[in-house]
């Protein structure tokens, strides 16, 4: 029988369609148990004698792959492949697909809920209340301000029809694509212009700490920083100082540099940043959407078909 390994938290624990499609297949199903994403000891110990696996963001790196010596196909559950090695995967012939668009509107809908949060300081004044103050803080309205977009793709597009329906102008700074409903503008005047910048690039060579202290510095003051992309494209030790001392006047963050958050992180200790658990495509709606993808292109993948998604090829 072939055997396959399932690693995201959200795919495991809700019920729905893309479980019920997976347990009907006639596979034996190898579930991961932690509630975090998996070491790479831990990664290649569920591996063995698998062929494929429907994978989260546990890293996926050189000595995994080596070591999974069965594995003939990996479905990223998710839209990104930055913890996976493409180069390794493609000299041993594993496939690797994703599901692309899935959580698109998800992850949006967490960047600009994750945005007026920010704005008007909501988490820190419900622990306020919660603390017995009633002590309020004074936001800002995102009607008639701008947010700059660095990554422009289907997510970026989407953040982008929000923010129209806030009354706010968009821009967007993006090598790599071109948007026709929004202006493309350099780095340098995007930070210049944005009131609001919000991150929607894969994490790359290019994007490593792209936001650093340099880029921090030239943010307007009291702006504000929202990431839901990786957490490699933030420098959070600069973010923590600025926070700290300006010019920023808050953060909002779903995804880390390491994950979870280290207990020594200096986000922990400032008042003024939202964190939230890389919990952006965990909705009901997109778990269904993005594991229906995920069995249906893991079939075609060890059935040795073409899949819809495949990066490899």
């Amino acid at each position: 029988m072939t055997t396959v390994a399932v690693t995201p938290r959200g795919f495991r624990e809700t019920p729905g369609p893309h479980r019920d499609l997976l347990e009907a297949s006639g596979l034996d199903i190898r579930y991961a148990t932690e509630q975090r994403p998996l070491a790479a000891a831990e990664l290649s110990e569920l591996l063995e004698g698998c062929t494929g696996v429907i994978l989260g963001v546990d890293e996926a790196r050189e000595s995994v792959l080596r070591a999974a010596t069965d594995l003939t196909t990996i479905v990223r559950f998710g839209i990104g492949t930055d913890n996976v090695d493409l180069a390794v995967a493609r000299e041993l012939g594993i496939r690797v697909s994703l599901t692309l668009g899935a959580t698109t509107t998800s992850v949006a809908e967490l960047s600009f809920g994750l945005m007026l949060a920010a704005a008007r300081s909501i988490p820190m004044m419900d622990r306020a209340v919660r603390a017995g103050s009633w002590s309020r803080s004074n936001g800002i309205e995102l009607a008639g301000r701008t947010l700059g977009l660095i990554g422009t793709g289907r997510i970026g597009r989407e953040v982008a029809a929000r923010a129209r329906a806030f009354d706010m102008t968009v821009i967007g700074y993006d090598p790599l694509a071109h948007a026709d409903d929004i202006p493309l503008v350099s780095l340098e005047d995007l930070l210049a212009r944005s009131d609001v910048i919000s991150i929607h690039a894969p994490h790359t060579a290019d994007t490593h700490h792209i936001v650093d202290a340099d880029f921090l510095a030239a943010m307007r003051p009291g702006s504000l920083l929202v990431n839901s992309a990786r957490g490699g494209i933030v420098d959070e030790v600069a973010l923590a100082h600025a926070l700290a001392r300006g010019p920023l006047a808050a953060a909002a963050l779903d995804s880390f540099e390491q994950e979870p958050l280290p207990d020594n992180s200096p986000l922990r200790d400032v008042a003024n940043v939202i964190l939230t658990p890389h919990c952006g495509a965990a909705t009901v709606d997109a778990i269904v959407r993005a594991g229906v993808l995920a069995v249906e292109e893991l079939m075609r993948g060890l059935a040795n078909e073409p899949m819809l998604y495949d990066v490899t090829r």
